[in-house]
């Protein structure tokens, strides 16, 4: 459930034909299944001419949610050099009923220079995150998959991958691919597709989203 969200801010990012439109960018999604509505997605994106910072905050209906109970917040910063996004720092605080998390990654000259989780991990990382070149995090990741319309080498924290950008008509499809568990030996992937939605004229920001994981369709509908 919690990687679904992470992959869910994902797709929130603006569909951006420039960088020139606007410094600052606020919407907010509803996050239904089934037709049921069990939360909100508020996104924020702030835009100077060599920097960035965006925060996308996830929360549940409160009181009135039954089946998902869930808060995030994850926000990251970094500098854009000829249209490319290139984060300094990415942070996420993940809470459910049962558990919280936290994740703090810093990056230096395209490579991790220090990544933090808490609790702190007891298991042996799989892969020397250190040596991964070029990686980041998933916010800066997907807003350089949209703009340059290439595949992005992304870290959580918890995962290393590759998103891999489709265009088909009306619709952009996101897929992972080379997924790698830092802190566990499966290599399983519960995510089916990722589909952005566009009106015909011309826009920003994508009018619905779907996302189908473990075989649940979750969809995101602009207000």
């Amino acid at each position: 459930m919690k990687f679904f969200f992470k992959l869910l801010i994902l797709v929130t990012v603006v569909v951006f034909s420039t960088l020139s439109l606007a410094k600052e960018y606020k919407v907010e999604y509803n996050i239904q299944v089934g037709g049921l509505k069990i939360g909100s997605l508020l996104w924020h994106l702030d835009l100077s001419l060599d920097k960035y910072t965006t925060i996308i905050q996830l929360n549940d209906l409160g009181f009135f949610s039954v089946l998902y109970k869930f808060q995030g917040e994850y926000k990251a910063n970094g500098l854009i050099k000829n249209a490319i996004f290139l984060p300094q720092e990415y942070s996420q605080v993940w809470k459910t009923k049962r558990k919280e998390r936290e994740v703090k990654i810093f990056f230096e000259n395209n490579k991790i220079s220090k990544l933090i989780l808490l609790p702190i991990e007891k298991e042996i990382a799989r892969i020397n995150y250190y040596d991964l070149l070029n990686y980041t995090d998933p916010l800066s990741s997907f807003l350089n998959i949209i703009i340059n319309r290439s595949s992005s080498k992304t870290i959580d924290g918890r995962r290393a991958y590759t998103l891999k950008y489709n265009e088909d008509l009306n619709k952009n499809k996101i897929l992972i691919e080379n997924y790698n568990n830092i802190w566990a030996d499966h290599k399983r992937n519960d995510l089916d597709y990722i589909e952005i939605y566009k009106h015909k004229e011309v826009s920003l920001l994508p009018h619905k989203v779907k996302i189908k994981f473990k075989n649940i369709l979750f969809v995101l509908t602009k207000n």
